[in-house]
């Protein structure tokens, strides 16, 4: 990923902090909680790994969501393949112990991660072992390591992915003065069961911060860039404006001005539609809607109405919905509801107990939209 990208607005301050955090031992793992598409993986690549090498760390980078087939061996295989050439670079010499094995397709922090064909596979004891041993001769390098870990709920599987997370938190607590972790997600739920599940492996592991949402200097910055390809300047309200439309989405503002260069265009309206029809496209919002239950959609609209479902007169909201007999729907029936769509992603618990949320902002203005909610 290009460091050089003229549209990336900088975060160095942001990075700089967390850096910081990390050394001074209040904690020595974060968790950084944001939807997707909110900037997270750029600021990852871009911000916190050029602030954490210039602090003496060595930086590895793994991107769980890239490789969802098989995220376990995923996440040993890239930190073996950048444990070995960051060593290599180091010390220039033959290590006793095991030899670690590592297939082709980990290409270190700067690559792309592939997995293929090994879909449902456990993760081995001979994994496990694997992991320990790398870790160990991480810690025992010349430098600290800051271990990245982009979409880590795709581990939240504890039957599948449970002894690994806990072998995992077992090397970070050893070598925790010299291994330190950043962990990002975008599903609320996922992080939950990760981090704030009494008997979950990483229970309480890290100090878990909201990762903070793009503001106005990003699109300054962004209409500054505008300005130096095309020597045009654009409204900045209107362009704050049309940021907050797309949801403050950073992907999508930046798609915006780009094809604003790429037409000549200086009108928003415009430029904003092309953009929502690009994303409905992508998304296939339509269709995901359609795939849901009845009883589905009168859950998802009343929790857009007020994030609360088990009551009374929400109950009561859903039934008129259904065209059924006031006093149909039973809590039984929301219960399954809500664990239908919590297991697709589609919303989370806010928190407050029986309160939940639409993850993603997006879908969510969609069905605003189109339901006219």
């Amino acid at each position: 990923m290009d460091r050089n990208d003229i549209w990336h607005y900088p975060r160095t301050d942001l990075a700089r902090k967390y850096v910081e955090t990390l050394n001074i031992g209040l904690s020595n793992a974060l968790a950084l909680f944001a939807p997707r598409r909110m900037g997270k993986t750029e600021f990852l690549r871009k911000d916190l790994t050029p602030a954490a090498e210039a602090a003496g760390y060595w930086v590895i980078y793994v991107s769980l969501w890239e490789v969802k087939g098989d995220p376990g061996r995923a996440l040993i295989k890239e930190i073996q393949a950048k444990e070995q050439s960051l060593l290599r670079k180091a010390v220039q010499k033959v290590r006793t112990g095991p030899k670690l094995k590592f297939g082709a397709g980990f290409m270190g922090a700067e690559g792309s991660l592939t997995v293929g064909g090994e879909e449902d596979k456990k993760i081995s004891s001979q994994d496990l072992i694997e992991l320990g041993e790398v870790m160990r001769h991480l810690a025992e390098g010349k430098r600290p390591v800051l271990l990245l870990i982009d979409e880590v709920q795709t581990l939240a599987e504890e039957a599948r992915y449970g002894a690994l997370v806990a072998a995992l938190r077992s090397a970070l607590d050893k070598y925790k003065d010299r291994i330190k972790a950043i962990f990002t997600g975008s599903s609320q739920d996922g992080l939950r069961q990760m981090f704030n599940r009494e008997k979950a492996p990483l229970y309480q592991f890290s100090q878990q911060l909201s990762f903070p949402l793009m503001d106005r200097p990003f699109v300054t910055h962004l209409l500054g860039t505008y300005k130096k390809i095309t020597r045009n300047k654009l409204d900045e309200n209107r362009a704050w404006q049309a940021f907050e439309e797309l949801e403050r989405v950073p992907l999508y503002f930046r798609s915006l001005l780009e094809k604003m260069v790429l037409t000549g265009s200086q009108d928003f309206d415009i430029a904003l539609q092309e953009v929502r029809e690009n994303i409905e496209k992508a998304a296939n919002y339509p269709e995901k809607w359609e795939g849901f239950s009845p009883m589905d959609k009168a859950v998802l609209l009343q929790i857009i109405d007020s994030g609360k479902v088990y009551g009374k007169e929400h109950r009561a909201n859903m039934d008129h919905y259904l065209g059924i007999p006031i006093g149909t729907t039973k809590v039984s029936i929301v219960q399954q509801s809500i664990r239908r769509l919590m297991g697709q992603g589609v919303i989370t618990n806010s928190g407050e107990s029986g309160s939940y949320s639409i993850e993603d902002p997006t879908f969510l203005a969609w069905v605003c939209k189109s339901e006219k909610v």
